[in-house]
């Protein structure tokens, strides 16, 4: 029989307590949390683990101040953090230039609409760029001002999304004979997105690509998961027929290769990527000699969309919070384990708050 010592399990148990403590402070790192207690929202709290340096991932909070929505968005960056960073900066402009008229509470200047709960990414950009953004947001308000076709919330928000995405790679284009590095490097990288747009209590949520929003629902006591976006991969038969169907079939064999679009991006759905968006000729002039090709099997693009797939729910009573977050997570936990594990945390917060009686009052009130 073999015998262990017992200062060799001290050791173990010493060892096993200071890794623990050494992940909780890595999930613990990024943390923030902003207490509003404002229509349906009491406060909103985040937590970033970075899977490569420099990060890819973004993540925004804000206010629209001319309707009194709310808006939540995890941006998810692939082939680099440009285009994440500025989806994650841009879209609420976009989104608050498309209000409808009867939501419309205050007469807010086009400029003035967002209000910043917390962004993981410096919305200021420099002075030219500003300048583009503010001309593309008044043209697209101008736009859809005019059009008697966006009456929904989900029009708006998928007018909104694709808006941006084009003004993404105009931006990329040649301007006399000269392109911009930095804009091009916005339009070739790519992202998606997940964006939750709360007004009183209506949700919307709208998703380009594999990031996810779900709600957790207690019935009865009993967390369970609901689920407020579908994912734009080959998980989703729906989503491979849309795009089989948008091309030849002459193309069936080549669209799809090993589970990617084209054989290799993950995501249907994203904005950016212009590699699969552009033709191959503008791509020679444009990205090539910034040592992008284009991928093989390009002949009908655009492959790739950033229209997002919109979907609806009215809060009831028994639903608790939303949970926004990228593919990283959704990969390891299933949504019910994610709703239980933030349903016990909560509660556990509750209960190991500190009771504090009024003043005056007797034991046998308490």
């Amino acid at each position: 029989m073999l015998k262990v010592s017992s200062g060799f399990l001290r050791e173990v148990r010493r060892g096993a307590r200071a890794s623990k403590a050494h992940a909780d402070a890595q999930l613990r790192a990024a943390e923030r949390a902003c207490v509003l207690s404002e229509a349906a929202v009491a406060r909103v709290d985040v937590a970033q683990l970075p899977a490569n340096r420099p990060i890819e991932d973004f993540y925004a909070s804000a206010k629209c101040l001319s309707s009194n929505a709310f808006l939540f968005g995890v941006f998810d960056g692939h082939g680099g953090a440009s285009c994440s960073r500025h989806v994650s900066t841009r879209l609420f402009d976009y989104i608050c230039a498309s209000v409808l008229p009867k939501h419309i509470v205050a007469d807010v200047p086009l400029q003035e609409r967002i209000q910043w709960l917390f962004s993981s990414a410096d919305p200021q950009f420099p002075g030219d760029f500003e300048e583009e953004h503010r001309k593309n947001v008044e043209e697209f308000h101008r736009r859809v001002k005019d059009d008697a076709e966006i009456t929904t919330v989900r029009k708006a928000l998928q007018a909104a999304f694709c808006a941006l995405d084009d003004d993404i790679a105009k931006g990329a284009l040649p301007d006399q004979g000269r392109v911009s590095r930095t804009l091009v490097s916005v339009a070739a990288s790519g992202s998606c997105g997940v964006v939750a747009h709360l007004r009183e209590d209506h949700i919307h949520v709208a998703n380009v690509g594999d990031s996810a929003a779900v709600l957790g629902v207690c019935n009865h006591g009993v967390v369970s998961a609901r689920l407020l976006s579908k994912p734009h991969c080959i998980d989703n038969t729906d989503e491979v027929k849309r795009l089989r169907t948008a091309h030849p079939i002459a193309e069936s064999t080549t669209i799809l290769r090993g589970g990617r679009l084209l054989g290799e991006l993950y995501p249907l759905r994203a904005f950016g990527d212009v590699r699969y968006k552009w033709p191959a000729d503008l791509q020679k002039t444009v990205l090539e000699p910034l040592g992008d090709t284009a991928p093989q099997g390009l002949y009908t693009p655009p492959y790739l969309t950033a229209l997002p797939e919109v979907l609806y729910h009215r809060l009831t009573p028994n639903d608790r919070f939303l949970v926004l977050a990228s593919d990283g997570l959704w990969e390891w936990l299933e949504p019910d384990i994610v709703v239980r594990l933030i349903s016990d945390h909560a509660l556990g917060a509750q209960t190991l708050t500190a009771y504090q009686p009024q003043p005056g009052i007797t034991l046998a009130q308490v």
